[in-house]
């Protein structure tokens, strides 16, 4: 054999094991790396799905709850079918059964058809005979779906707790979001990756010419009991309550459209209600006036409610100023806007709103002691309850320097000046305190997550910490009744709403007009009741263009009042 004979075998054999290591080495990468992409693309070649909950594609949704159990999201079940066209198409009685089904949807075979096509189910509009055997390919299903048959997500409308709960947005895979169903605000922001899950629906494995696969059947492609799931303190009943009352407002012209309503229990911190008006618009209106300041106000100053503030700090420094008279000439160093007011004490100058009086006490008590007690209550710290960072605001407080002299002592703790801000939400915490007889309770929105099914709740015991004396709270909550009994938080009718004004406790505030950037005015209402055994708490607050006249800021909190007692 010539030795150019052997090089050509020896060059065939590198060849051949090459080819061979190559083949090799491409069937190892297909198994090992790409194996379960291929094993996924296979079966969804000879899968067949319909999905009868909400989601895009293959992805799914996870369940909202109010504290009752009761679903935000996908709550409104009703019956529908689950048609395998394409495999009830190889059966006899295929023709028949699509004439059977259509005259109990209102569909034609052809839309049935499509909407089998795009894993769609069908709603039912009648209910089927009692008894019916279904074939194979028809499968019973429920789920959340408009008259037409769009899948809905949010159980009470889109605008239902709309800044609370958020949306979403669907995405294709082409787009590289994180996932086909997408938060965007909310709680679906903040729990987005904890609810994104497979889609329930029923699967069926064919074969090449869309017969079912013997032994394989029908399966669900994700059980309903296994869903992921947020459990929040709204309670849905009160939520309707505030929202229908705040609405019904803004359209009689009684309040302006922008505000916020928070309805909170003070005892555990639960916040029941929470609304923020204008409603959420597309790419518009996302601010949660609850939680933070909008773009149409550069600030939230607390006005008038800061007097809580100053009379809780001065009863725990010396309750004998509880009984301190000072004469109120309704001008001077410091304007009453409805003065004067002559002599009077505490609980009188409280339910006057009179600005000299508590600038004479906040000077009396002192700057340290005054921001003592603003930060004891909460204010200047964002609060934690579950929705995402950017939409929870901190508000401000009041530096050291900006309370030197008695001017910025008065003008921060007796008339709630620009540099002490709040939201409606740290309002509702800081009313809590007083109601919860000194225990400040931090506010609370998620209950508990999981997955699964899910029968009761029980949440973990409330944050708290005492902040001021059983009595202190006592004698604020005794002078924010005589505030609505005889002062300013009582600009009602008291006997077209009678138990507010026998149990409301409350306190108005109203800020200099002209803020920036608009010239807006912001006008609060808190309060509490019944007084002497607080159950809720109500925080209204508005936001009042250049213009608007007649806030019922006392009026919509009395309603409101009146309402949630008759519930109870």
């Amino acid at each position: 054999m010539s030795a150019t004979f052997q090089q050509r075998i020896i060059g065939l054999m590198y060849l051949f094991l090459a080819i061979a290591g190559f083949f090799t080495l491409r069937l190892g990468w297909l198994q090992l790396v790409q194996g379960r992409e291929l094993a996924i693309l296979a079966t969804a070649y000879h899968t067949r799905a319909v999905y009868y909950r909400f989601g895009h594609g293959s992805e799914g949704r996870g369940t909202i709850f109010d504290r009752r159990l009761r679903p935000l999201t996908e709550g409104n079940l009703q019956p529908g079918l689950a048609v395998f066209a394409t495999v009830g198409s190889n059966e006899e009685e295929y023709g028949r059964w699509l004439e059977i089904l259509s005259n109990h949807t209102g569909l034609t075979p052809e839309e049935m058809v499509q909407r089998s096509r795009l894993r769609r189910p069908l709603p039912l509009k009648t209910p089927l005979p009692a008894g019916l055997e279904l074939p194979h390919w028809i499968v019973p299903v429920e789920g959340d779906w408009d008259a037409d048959g769009a899948f809905r997500r949010y159980t009470y409308g889109r605008n239902f707790a709309c800044h609370v709960l958020g949306f979403v947005k669907t995405h294709s895979r082409a787009e590289g979001a994180e996932g086909l169903v997408v938060g965007q605000m909310g709680i679906e922001k903040a729990f987005d990756s904890h609810l994104r899950c497979p889609r329930p629906g029923v699967a069926a494995m064919v074969d090449a010419g869309d017969r079912l696969i013997g032994g394989l059947g029908y399966r669900h492609t994700f059980p309903v009991d296994r869903m992921p799931y947020v459990v929040l303190s709204l309670d849905a009943e009160i939520q309707g309550i505030v929202e229908e009352t705040l609405d019904d407002y803004i359209q009689r012209g009684l309040v302006p459209p922008c505000g916020a309503v928070v309805v909170m229990d003070p005892h555990t911190g639960d916040i029941l209600a929470m609304a923020s008006r204008p409603v959420i618009s597309g790419e518009k209106n996302h601010y949660n006036r609850a939680t933070r300041k909008s773009d149409k106000v550069a600030m939230l100053p607390l006005a008038s409610v800061a007097k809580l503030i100053t009379a809780a700090a001065a009863l725990e420094k010396d309750p004998a100023l509880y009984h301190q008279w000072h004469d109120c000439p309704g001008s001077g160093e410091f304007n009453c806007v409805f003065g004067p007011h002559g002599q009077q004490d505490m609980a009188r100058a409280l339910a006057n709103s009179c600005n000299t009086y508590f600038a004479e006490l906040a000077a009396q008590v002192g700057a340290r002691e005054l921001l003592a007690m603003a930060k004891a209550l909460g204010l200047g710290q964002k609060k934690d309850i579950g929705l995402p960072g950017w939409e929870v605001g901190a508000g401000s407080l009041p530096e050291l320097p900006d309370l030197a002299t008695r001017a910025g002592l008065a003008n921060h703790f007796a008339m709630g000046g620009n540099k002490l801000e709040a939201t409606p939400l740290q309002v509702a915490a800081m009313l809590s305190a007083i109601a919860n007889g000194g225990w400040y309770v931090e506010p609370r929105l998620v209950l508990a997550t999981g997955r699964g099914e899910i029968a009761e709740v029980t949440a973990p015991p409330p944050k708290r910490e005492r902040v001021m004396s059983p009595t202190t709270a006592q004698l604020l909550a005794r002078m924010m009744h005589l505030s609505v009994r005889e002062g300013s938080a009582g600009h009602f009718d008291h006997a077209a709403y009678p138990y507010a004004a026998a149990q409301l406790a409350a306190k108005t505030g109203t800020s200099d007009a002209g803020l920036p950037p608009y010239g807006y005015q912001v006008r609060w209402n808190a309060g509490f009741f019944p007084w002497r055994n607080p159950r809720y708490v109500v925080v209204y607050m508005a936001e009042v263009p250049p213009g608007f006249s007649g806030v019922r800021r006392e009026q919509i909190v009395a309603e409101l009042v009146c309402k949630l007692a008759a519930r109870d």
